[in-house]
């Protein structure tokens, strides 16, 4: 067999591969679960005060917020996965991931559950009065009210 087929072969292998590959929309999170567990074990209350959206997905995740810096984490996270080619601007966020809105405001960051809604801390601090009157609640949406845009969600954090 010249190396001419041979060649051909394999491109078409490859093409074939590829195409069939499982696509990355059965995305699975690492520890989504759990975090949502762990979110949602605190749902009602004031933990993390009116602005700290970022610290409650922080907890959820057991991570450190330290490393993204204590004001304006959700906008610092945001721009490195934006960067990195790690936001996905459709609206099916997966059980898990980080979503992400703004407001002239500042920048906020929910957890999705997977069914349409979000876990989100620091939601007094960015509406006054909105949904159940404490600052961890489940949004029915990523937009935290009028004036807000989604920008989207990543799988998880930045490296």
């Amino acid at each position: 067999m010249n190396a001419h087929i041979r060649s051909l072969f394999s491109a078409t292998f490859l093409a074939a591969a590829l195409m069939f590959a499982p696509s990355a929309s059965a995305d699975v999170i690492p520890g989504a679960d759990a975090a949502i567990a762990k979110a949602e074990s605190a749902l009602g209350s004031d933990m993390f005060g009116p602005y700290g959206c970022e610290a409650f997905v922080a907890y959820a995740y057991n991570v450190s917020q330290a490393q993204y810096g204590w004001d304006g984490a959700a906008e610092t996270m945001y721009q490195t996965l934006l960067r990195e080619g790690q936001i996905h601007t459709d609206m099916n966020a997966p059980r898990g991931a980080l979503v992400f809105s703004k407001s002239p405001y500042g920048a906020h960051i929910d957890i999705a559950r997977g069914d349409g809604t979000y876990i989100s801390g620091g939601v007094q601090g960015l509406k006054r009065g909105y949904g159940d009157g404490h600052n961890i609640q489940i949004l029915p949406s990523p937009h935290v009210g009028s004036g807000w845009t989604y920008r989207g969600w990543s799988l998880g954090y930045p490296q």
